[in-house]
């Protein structure tokens, strides 16, 4: 069965015990997971990790003080090293009996042939579930999902930029969310071909991400390095700036809310893993007042370029080298 048709119509009470799922691409895999967890909470194992105890006891996990025991999934990873783990049918059968309220999935990493699916365990694997395959998406519809991604958001990209940045992904899906991620942060609303070579192209000297690497990690000397590459590169201070506006702002959201960090930064719209394991880590890296601070310095230096005039480039180093210096002197 097609896994993309198979996700499109995802119903609880025609889901079977015991799922294999063969995919090429991580993004797809992603992707199933993330429309899994708007049915029900998805609980990751990993195959190369677990024993059939381990196994045994995740499908005896219940609510006690619940009312009602809530579907959950179960979603196996290196799913051949623990097929492994499964030799006598009549084992995997008593364990599809105990699933109950569960439905699990097991990630197939390789491509078996049908000659491998007839032999044991994938016999009985396959009598007590379905078989989901997906394979690798042909160029055309890969740059239908960048087109109707960055759409999603509100903006629109450009045909020479979509070419370009395919190129030099060289169409690996999890490469391209990634990027087109970036490119929603920190392009307005018309992604240009400029805009996927000042931030996706990777360079020795580096780019507008490696300078905000180098910012919230607190490494001067780095940062202000990367800002004069950007500047001959020719990125635009303002640009530049506006991206490190919008970091400042998330991450102070981020560091006074209670509210559990991947959702709210999914609110914002922070959505690929990558970037959110990025807010994280910066996150720990500054204290609440210091990124208040960050703020003010920022409101200030807007003020400065446009009632003063002063020249952004010169502004924002200015403003940069000023920040650290107080974070040395207070710490």
């Amino acid at each position: 069965m097609n896994l993309l048709e198979y996700q499109k119509n995802l119903s609880l009470e025609k889901m079977k015990p015991i799922n294999l799922v063969q995919v090429e691409e991580e993004y797809i895999v992603s992707a199933f997971m993330d429309k899994l967890s708007t049915v029900a909470p998805v609980k990751v194992l990993w195959g190369n990790e677990i024993n059939l105890q381990d196994f045994i006891n995740a499908l005896g996990e219940s609510e006690l003080f619940e009312k009602k025991r809530q579907k959950e999934f179960l979603f196996i990873k290196k799913g051949e090293q623990f097929i492994k783990k499964l030799k006598d049918p009549k084992l995997i059968k008593s364990l599809a009996n105990r699933i109950k309220t569960k439905a699990v999935f097991i990630l197939l990493e390789g491509k078996l042939d049908k000659s491998s699916l007839q032999k044991e365990p994938f016999k009985t694997l396959l009598e007590l579930g379905d078989f989901l395959e997906a394979k690798k998406l042909d160029r055309n519809k890969i740059r239908d999902l960048i087109r109707k991604k960055v759409e999603r958001e509100g903006k629109k990209i450009d045909e020479q930029a979509i070419d370009y940045l395919l190129e030099i992904t060289s169409y690996d899906l999890t490469f391209l969310r990634g990027e087109v991620e970036k490119l929603l942060l920190y392009a307005d609303k018309q992604i240009t071909l400029e805009d996927v070579k000042k931030v996706c192209l990777a360079q020795t000297y580096g780019n507008v991400f490696d300078f905000i690497e180098a910012f919230f990690t607190k490494n001067l000397e780095k940062t202000l390095s990367l800002l004069s590459a950007l500047y001959r590169m020719g990125v635009p201070a303002l640009q530049i700036q506006w991206l490190l506006v919008s970091y400042t702002l998330k991450l102070f959201v981020l560091k006074k809310s209670n509210k559990d960090p991947e959702t709210l930064l999914q609110d914002l719209g922070v959505k690929h893993p990558f970037m959110i394991h990025n807010f994280k880590r910066y996150a720990k890296n500054f204290t609440e007042k210091e990124l208040e601070l960050l703020i003010k310095r920022l409101y200030w230096l807007d003020f400065a370029e446009k009632v003063a005039f002063v020249p952004p480039e010169k502004a924002l180093r200015n403003m940069i080298v000023d920040y650290f210096k107080q974070l040395t002197q207070s710490a």
